[in-house]
């Protein structure tokens, strides 16, 4: 339910704020949504997809002015783009655009403290590896821990996919023995400390089978995560991003549920 009485909160937009350093090697930026709302406010890294090679943060524009609309503080971000620039470049922009939002925290009213990651299909993937990033970790950022999850269509476990061009030019090999398969699949991250977690996928999606949501889910289970599964049984991978209303408002109600 939005925040702030019988509909929507009003809320203004910031664009185009470079979150990297000068020392970047591509200068990134992201667009602020700040609820017109008194007080610290929970946060949401909004992450977009396109099989970590195009597309852009456009794209989740609409589900941006939603959640602020329901009261959060949200940073939809741009990444840099494979293969030019390979894993683990894109976690690394995504650790920063976290790292920008906790430093810009008393500008735009975020509570440092409930900074939660969201993101479809390769942005899904890029919210869980930083998300599901633990002390001793090689990519493990301290600075950029979040407090809850929203994966949708997510990519969990890239070992299977050493086929075609998406992950092989992600990852920079098309070798599926390479430990570079291992180290890129947020699956392999999941422990007992990791944050609460929502996974929603379509169970038609060819491109990133529903399988890997079950099983990532399991896995949660297993290590006592708080973690719910939506799947939507007449979606695919892009119907379910375009028309995935339902998962998304379920999303949206478990990050109210871990957030405030």
């Amino acid at each position: 339910m939005p925040v702030g009485g019988n509909g929507p909160v009003a809320y203004d937009r910031i664009d185009g704020l470079v979150f990297t350093p000068a020392d970047w090697s591509q200068a990134l930026s992201g667009d602020v949504y700040r609820p017109q709302l008194p007080g610290l406010l929970p946060a949401v890294v909004l992450i977009h997809g396109g099989g970590w090679s195009r597309r852009s943060r456009d794209d989740m524009a609409p589900l941006a002015a939603e959640l602020a609309g329901r009261g959060y503080v949200v940073f939809n971000i741009s990444y840099r783009f494979a293969p030019k620039h390979a894993f683990p470049a894109q976690v690394r922009d995504v650790q920063q655009a976290v790292r920008w939002l906790r430093q810009q925290a008393g500008r735009y009213g975020v509570d440092v403290q409930r900074i939660a990651g969201m993101g479809y299909s390769s942005g899904a993937h890029l919210a869980a590896m930083v998300g599901l990033l633990s002390p001793g970790d090689a990519l493990y950022s301290p600075d950029a821990r979040l407090q809850a999850l929203v994966l949708g269509g997510a990519p969990m476990d890239l070992r299977d996919y050493h086929g075609g061009s998406l992950v092989p030019e992600f990852l920079g090999t098309s070798d599926g023995a390479d430990p570079v398969y291992e180290q890129a699949s947020p699956v392999t991250y999941i422990t007992p400390d990791d944050p609460p977690t929502f996974l929603y996928h379509g169970a038609l999606d060819v491109l990133v089978r529903a399988d890997y949501a079950r099983k990532a889910f399991e896995a949660l289970q297993a290590a006592e995560v708080t973690s719910e599964l939506y799947i939507h049984r007449l979606r695919e991978h892009v119907t379910m991003f375009v028309w995935g209303a339902g998962a998304e408002q379920a999303g949206m109600q478990f990050l109210d549920r871990h957030l405030r």
